[in-house]
């Protein structure tokens, strides 16, 4: 009895730990002063920060909690690339996106590219902008910020489970240079564009990425199902 309340003590410090972490990274992302999501309204706000506590939730009542984390990661840095790959560069003042530049791959040199792939890619929005530029970068920008801000919450959870946030960090940038790599390779041969990597390079990357996908499971449902709950708070 004394060491299943010494677990449970542990895990609910652990819970509140995690909570207040994310709260202060989200009060952050929502900030004024330059915050990841600074600019949506507060019916944005107040949907990320109740979806996020709620993915939380889940992953406390999950058998393994680092694995559910691990598994929303996978997903939500691959959702972070598609678009995140037109914000690469060395000079970026994102730590993650100054060091894939450097990563075999990624080439941190697609913002200047995005007015020739933005028909093959962002036509919606390329078309809603009357052929300019303005509408394709919010969408990028939109698309990238959000999937940053659920990544960095999966993290941060995973950080404390593990009391480790070093590892949690190695884990997010190992993700990130083969994400990062497998959408720049895949956004180049969809816009006919010189590739960085040869076939077995690719190849190799390609199965990479999907024994990753087959680990995260069905996300689609998962989210759902984070969304669903986090509506009925």
């Amino acid at each position: 009895m004394l060491n299943l309340v010494t677990n449970d003590t542990a895990r609910y410090t652990r819970s509140e730990a995690i909570h207040a972490a994310v709260s202060r990274f989200l009060y952050e992302a929502f900030s004024a002063e330059g915050g990841l999501l600074s600019n949506v309204d507060r019916w944005t706000q107040r949907k990320v920060t109740l979806e996020n506590l709620t993915k939380i939730e889940l992953a406390h009542a999950a058998s393994d909690p680092v694995e559910y984390c691990y598994q929303n990661l996978i997903r939500e840095i691959d959702t972070e690339a598609q678009t995140g790959i037109f914000l690469v560069r060395e000079e970026h003042a994102d730590r993650s996106l100054r060091l894939l530049a450097n990563e075999p791959g990624v080439s941190g040199e697609l913002n200047g590219a995005v007015a020739d792939m933005a028909p093959s890619l962002f036509a919606d929005a390329l078309a809603h902008s009357d052929d300019q530029l303005d509408l394709v970068w919010v969408t990028i920008r939109a698309r990238f910020e959000r999937a940053r801000v659920d990544a960095e919450v999966s993290k941060i959870a995973m950080g404390i489970l593990m009391q480790d946030t070093e590892v949690a960090q190695d884990m997010s940038d190992a993700l990130r240079s083969l994400m990062y790599a497998f959408h720049e390779d895949t956004a180049r041969q969809q816009c006919g564009m010189p590739v960085l990597l040869d076939e077995q390079q690719a190849r190799e990357l390609a199965v990479m990425v999907s024994q990753l996908e087959t680990r995260a499971g069905s996300y689609a449902d998962r989210v759902d199902e984070i969304a669903s709950r986090a509506d009925t708070q």
